[in-house]
């Protein structure tokens, strides 16, 4: 394999291949977009099963074996995507596939042809034989200002980003640079690449925030705790020491007597001024 696809393949299904078994090979994968869900997606095409991947802690992994997925239906009503529900027995999963160049719709047919050739139904509109079983959409003069336009866009927001990671101008940084990639993604197939990585980058970074103030908040009732134990402990040794009606501590205590022969002391009641 080439460095560059091997290297795209690291930085994209890092996470995804720690997840896969002993002896299970990725067969096709392609960036996808789930409904509802602002994180970046990945739908991945195994020997063994098709699993669908966000981005994101919040959102868990769809993980379904091939044997089970009975068929897939298309929607393209957009003409910038394919909107594909996947069939799993009474329920169905859908997932959102960009055909925006050439190179998104090949990856698309590649990950549908994978479904194929494990024995998945298609549409009968689908055929598996042809490199883009799905033609991109046609790109026109206004879809070219928009590649200009969030060109543009994405590099100020990375500039930006840059900025703030300086001393001189400090911000969030790191933030700034996930939108800026964020925008680039919607043009460029590298930065959908990166959008992936910093997407779990920023969000471990989150949850490890979320840890840290969560340790510190326990700390910190751990503290007061111990603070209204030890002033409790301090308030039932002060109740212990009685006062009588004339203001004076009385302390008792076991003390000789003059003048007597015996060895053991006897009792007496000391007045001590409070």
């Amino acid at each position: 394999m080439p460095v560059l696809p091997r290297f795209r393949e690291r930085l994209v299904l890092g996470h995804v291949r720690r997840e896969l078994s002993d002896g299970e090979h990725v067969v096709a994968w392609t960036h996808a977009s789930v409904p509802d869900t602002r994180a970046p997606g990945l739908l991945v095409v195994t020997d063994e099963r098709c699993l669908l991947h966000v981005a994101s802690s919040s959102v868990p992994d769809i993980s379904t074996p091939l044997t089970e997925l009975s068929s897939f239906k298309l929607d393209r009503r957009n003409p910038e995507l394919v909107r594909v529900r996947l069939c799993v027995g009474g329920d169905e999963v859908t997932v959102e596939l960009s055909l925006t160049d050439r190179v998104r719709s090949r990856s698309v047919g590649s990950v549908l042809s994978a479904l194929t050739r494990a024995k998945v139904a298609a549409p009968e509109s689908f055929d598996a034989g042809l490199t883009s079983p799905l033609p991109p959409m046609e790109r026109r003069v206004r879809h070219h200002a928009r590649r200009v336009w969030i060109t543009l866009l994405g590099v100020v927001v990375l500039l930006v980003s840059a900025l703030f990671a300086s001393p001189f101008f400090p911000g969030p940084g790191a933030l700034t640079a996930v939108a800026g990639i964020a925008i680039l993604a919607r043009e460029y197939e590298w930065a959908r690449d990166l959008h992936v990585w910093a997407a779990r980058q920023a969000d471990r970074f989150i949850n490890w925030m979320r840890g840290l103030r969560r340790r510190r908040r326990e700390a910190r009732e751990a503290r007061r705790t111990v603070r209204s134990s030890t002033r409790a402990i301090h308030r039932a040794d002060r109740q212990a020491v009685t006062t009588d009606a004339s203001g004076y501590r009385v302390l008792e205590a076991t003390v000789p007597v003059p003048g007597s022969d015996r060895s053991e002391g006897e009792s007496g009641r000391g007045v001590v001024a409070s």
